[in-house]
């Protein structure tokens, strides 16, 4: 601990509030939960950025380190946002690590020392130590709570130590932030550019000749165009690494004794909701939901429909249900009534789900386990599922996702299908919450250009549209030479001659011809009278600019300049965080393990 060791007075304040703090600082405001994941086999390392190896040990190490930052037993719910936030903190410390050390950007114990109990404390500790009258930094209640660290636990010792830790790294980040912010500049040219783009303005006159006025039968394409297309386009066809499954569920449904066995549950709740002292106190320890729901305030308007109905009858004390809302059963207990003091219903709610009892459970695991070990593809899958009257499901999984489909919770079946599956290969049975799940492996696509197949339609379009374009414009070619009007009459129907006033260089579309983006950016490149030929989002756009009209502008250069280098610095850090991370080439492997 850099800046306590010459702190050893003994103090006392409220840690709790402190500790939670800093963990809202360190986690962005979220509270987390999670579990040991560490299962690790056959690999040592979750991935690797910048060149550098991660190992399991060191993910597992900053998973440990968030851990230690929840106060309690948070539960494993949000496991797969607890790893989230462990590999980007990893991507963050290690790509800006490097380009630091790069640029010799250092953080001392002395300048550490400064943000904590210096002259130039850290804002967010300022925000935490402050006085509960005056509300403003009190520089003795940091001193007083450094002075009793030692005497502390030793798990808000450890989340000192991280945020120690990441405080330097957090103060390492700024400089480097700083650093590129203060290369950002604009240049008279470019102030210039923005300024004439935002005021100067041009009048054109347009003829529109639709793609769709040509049929498709006169612009045929073949797979080789398509895969010319592709391999030409491929940056903007790019995707994750993926596995494609087919799937049944099998859900677990409650038997009819299972049913007569929860209404007699109810009916004994009821009783004892009715005879219960404490109504609030009886309904947290029994709802199924969550306890900060078993007691409600509502207005008249608020009243679930139950209540609503007759809220004349409603006296207090009266319980009233069970009533079935979707697949929840409620009981109701009235607390208090409006009066004029008074202006809501006070009710104690306790929230009851009709669960599947193990025979229930025993027979849908032996009709999965017979499908998983009788069927051996995926065809012998979709008769198993046809013949049960079982909808056959498909689904493209990517390597962290933590839902199927209507399926949560799918880790297991993930990992099987990045560890261990094979195209054409049946699972084992996946119990996935109230369901048993049996799955095949149909496809394997790496990361890379998109197979054709994913992308067929996007592209056809465009080829086809390409083709159009140069049909249309060898038919335009044979009236060159001569006005819009004189194009517009040998072409004939559906051309259409349209004329904007005022256009932007900024607008991006165009009546009729919606995005035209390419013709609008020709138009103020044209001088006056001269006519171009563009083939645009919708259809060819010949395009003659009539006159540009320039504005004079109130602003000087000089404030343009400086608006465009503010834009630009409010930009930098994510712009630059992006960069870096795009540079690091981060490989994921992480479903090796999680």
């Amino acid at each position: 601990m850099a800046f306590i060791n010459s702190v050893r007075k003994r103090s006392s304040i409220l840690v709790g509030v402190v500790t939670v703090g800093l963990i809202l600082f360190l986690l962005g405001g979220d509270l987390l939960r999670l579990s040991s994941v560490f299962s690790g086999k056959r690999h040592t390392d979750v991935g690797t950025i910048a060149g550098q190896n991660i190992s399991v040990q060191a993910y597992q190490e900053q998973i440990e380190q968030l851990r230690r930052m929840l106060p309690g037993n948070m539960g494993g719910a949000m496991d797969a946002f607890v790893r989230e936030q462990a590999w980007k903190q990893l991507i963050t410390q290690t790509t800006l690590k490097k380009a630091a050390t790069a640029l010799g950007l250092v953080v001392s114990d002395d300048e550490l020392v400064d943000m904590v109990q210096g002259s130039h404390i850290h804002p967010q500790l300022q925000g935490y130590f402050q006085d509960q009258k005056t509300k403003k930094f009190d520089k003795q209640l940091l001193i007083n709570y450094l002075q009793s660290l030692p005497q502390m636990p030793p798990q808000q010792q450890a989340q000192w130590r991280y945020f120690e830790n990441q405080l330097a790294a957090s103060r390492k980040q700024e400089k480097l932030m700083q650093l590129l912010q203060q290369s950002v500049w604009s240049t008279d040219l470019e102030a210039q550019a923005r300024q004439q783009a935002a005021q100067d303005t041009a009048d054109i006159k347009y003829l529109y000749i639709p793609y769709y006025s040509c049929p498709d039968e006169q612009a045929p394409v073949t797979d080789a165009m398509l895969q010319k297309y592709l391999k030409s386009h491929k940056k903007a066809y790019q995707v994750e690494q993926s596995r494609s499954i087919q799937y049944i569920v099998l859900p677990v449904e409650p038997t009819e004794a299972d049913r007569q066995a929860f209404q007699e549950e109810l009916k004994t709740l009821k009783k004892g909701f009715t005879q219960a002292k404490d109504a609030v106190a009886f309904a947290k320890v029994n709802t199924d939901g969550h306890p900060t729901s078993a007691r409600l305030q509502l207005t008249v308007q608020q009243l679930p429909e139950t209540l609503s109905r007759q809220k004349t009858q409603l006296t207090r004390g009266r319980v009233i249900g069970p009533v079935q809302e979707g697949d929840v059963h409620k009981l109701y207990r009235i607390i208090n009534l409006p009066n004029q003091s008074r202006k809501h219903y006070e009710v104690a709610v306790i929230e009851k789900q009709l669960v599947a009892g193990d025979e229930a459970r025993d027979q849908s695991f032996r009709q999965a386990d017979y499908c998983a070990s009788t069927v051996r593809d995926a065809t012998q899958l979709a008769t198993y599922a046809e013949q049960n009257k079982l909808p056959l499901q498909d689904a493209k999984v990517h390597a962290n996702d933590m839902q199927v489909g209507k399926l949560s919770e799918v880790r297991e079946l993930v990992r099987w299908l990045y560890n261990d599956a094979k195209v054409g290969q049946v699972s084992r049975v996946f119990e996935i919450g109230d369901a048993y799940v049996v799955a095949v492996m149909t496809e394997h696509i790496p990361a890379g250009t998109a197979p054709l197949a994913w992308v067929r339609d996007e592209i056809a379009l465009q080829v086809r549209n390409e083709r159009k374009a140069t049909i249309i414009m060898e038919k335009l070619q044979q009236t060159a030479g001569i006005t819009l009007e004189d194009k517009l009459a040998a072409y004939g129907e559906p051309a259409q001659l349209l004329k904007v006033q005022k256009l932007r260089f900024e607008d991006d579309t165009l009546e009729s011809a919606g995005m035209a983006r390419r013709a609008i950016g020709t138009a103020f490149a044209l001088k006056p009278g001269a006519q171009a030929t563009v083939a645009d989002d919708n259809g060819v756009i010949v395009v003659e600019l009539v006159a540009k009209n320039k504005s004079a502008s109130g602003e000087d250069l000089k404030t343009q300049k400086q608006s465009l280098q503010e834009s630009a610095k409010s930009t930098q850090p994510d712009t630059a965080l992006e960069a870096l991370e795009e540079l690091a080439k981060v490989k994921d492997n992480r479903y090796r393990f999680y």
